[in-house]
């Protein structure tokens, strides 16, 4: 029984780590900006989506963070893989941080849209939620 125990937190930890090492690794790819013009940001500078982990309900957690400075309204979305609106809010705070539980069983593809036209960002994060299951069994006469 503690062997099948052990083994499952060990999937689960391998398989988190592996989805927030892709999303690290999708959201490090930016385009190249010019540090002179104090205007010129990439949205990856200001937008940032990180996976959480799995909590005690079998949901996965993202933090989504925006770095506002002008406090203009920017519409927050969360598509799922039908591109359909999960959620969808207008916010305008400086300093943005907010934590989204979405349910594991039912997500395979979640797609986060941070929009403000007023600076002219808009951040696209897609994140592909791939979840297998491997058992092992050994069975022994001793």
């Amino acid at each position: 029984m503690k062997k099948q125990s052990i083994q499952i937190i060990a999937r689960r930890f391998f398989f988190g780590n592996l989805l927030a090492a892709t999303l690290f690794l999708s959201a490090n790819a930016k385009t190249p900006v010019n540090r002179n013009s104090a205007a010129s940001y990439t949205s990856s500078d200001k937008a940032e989506v990180k996976y959480t982990g799995v909590d005690a309900k079998n949901r996965l957690s993202f933090n989504v963070k925006y770095i506002n400075p002008t406090g203009s309204t920017f519409t927050l979305l969360v598509l799922d893989e039908a591109d359909e609106t999960l959620f969808k809010a207008f916010y305008d705070n400086r300093s943005f941080d907010k934590t989204f539980k979405l349910p594991k069983s039912e997500v395979s593809k979640v797609t986060f849209v941070i929009e403000d036209n007023k600076n002219g960002v808009k951040e696209k994060f897609i994140v592909n939620v791939k979840t297998s299951v491997k058992e092992e069994v050994i069975v022994s006469k001793g």
